[in-house]
């Protein structure tokens, strides 16, 4: 079973407008309306390849009541920790030949009570469930502690007896913190994007074959590193091996929630014990089915099934 953590959930309303006027009125159609935050998009995308997948997700107030309600309705799993502050609210507006237009609230704090709290659920919820082999941490979390997720990565090396599967879907100092070469601990995977793995490493990439050269001729202690890279598919390092990955052209419907479906993907993929190679393929197409879709990781598993045969790995010598 996956188990996905997201710990600053959000309800998600995405508009239509083919001329988006700025300091104008802009009258639209009604919104395709969601729960989400990357961990629950990346459980929709599993929840619709038909794998076993239990949602964890800190929700607040009266917003976080509207969030779970949504999640019922999607009939997967989930647990919540309810607290007092609102869940925040995520608007996206594509507009004028697909420009994408994001407001996004920065959410709940979680001060050191909450912090304790969420552990301690967390911990109990994967010793209580011994099928959670597979561990996805998706996301933001607003809180003050820059080391929330190695800590909480650290809890799962030293406080669960059985071994996990970790992987981390996340961004900014969480993510640098995660992957420091003092740490003690790494994750089994990370997804940054372009500009998150420059951040990351300190150099300013700007194409495919710059990132294709650093992975080759830089060590990671991370095994599964994927790249993404918007339309030109993806850089990934997969063990020892470095490879371009190349996609298909496609009309884009929304491309919001198409990482947090590659994420669902490769989650999918170690639930069914898949090679490596083919949990990339397999999680890069369903990115791409997601794109093809109105709602936030939307898949149809037939789409992804024919996406699958157009995408090549070509290793880097």
């Amino acid at each position: 079973m996956i188990l996905t953590i997201t710990l600053n959930p959000s309800m998600d309303y995405v508009y239509y407008k083919d001329t988006f006027e700025l300091g104008g009125h802009n009258r639209v159609n009604n919104p395709t309306k969601m729960p989400g935050g990357k961990g629950i998009n990346a459980s929709r995308t599993i929840l619709l390849l038909n794998g076993d997948v239990l949602s964890f997700n800190l929700l607040g107030g009266d917003n976080g009541k509207l969030i779970a309600k949504y999640i019922q309705k999607e009939s997967f799993n989930s647990t919540n920790l309810f607290i007092e502050e609102d869940s925040r609210n995520a608007i996206t507006i594509i507009h004028d030949n697909g420009k994408q237009t994001e407001i996004v609230e920065k959410g709940p704090y979680v001060d050191n009570n909450v912090e304790k709290l969420i552990f301690s659920t967390i911990k109990d919820i994967i010793q209580s469930t011994e099928e959670i082999n597979i561990v996805s941490i998706n996301g933001t979390v607003n809180s003050d502690n820059k080391n929330f997720y190695y800590q909480l990565l650290t809890m799962f090396k030293e406080e669960i007896t059985r071994n996990l599967i970790i992987l981390m879907d996340l961004s900014q100092h969480h993510l640098k913190n995660i992957v420091l070469d003092t740490n003690q601990y790494f994750p089994d995977f990370i997804k940054p994007n372009i500009e998150e793995f420059g951040e990351l490493v300190g150099h300013n990439f700007t194409t495919k074959k710059e990132i294709l050269h650093y992975l080759k001729n830089n060590e990671f202690k991370i095994p599964f590193i994927v790249v993404s890279c918007g339309g030109d598919g993806a850089v990934a390092k997969v063990d020892s091996t470095v490879y371009d990955v190349n996609i298909p052209k496609i009309n884009v419907v929304n491309p919001t929630g198409s990482g947090d479906a590659t994420v669902g993907g490769i989650a999918f993929g170690f639930q069914n014990n898949w090679k490596k190679e083919d949990i990339l393929k397999w999680s890069m197409a369903c990115g791409i089915a997601n794109t093809m879709e109105k709602g936030v990781g939307v898949v149809d598993k037939e789409t992804v099934k024919t996406i699958i045969h157009k995408i090549h790995l070509v290793p880097m010598n």
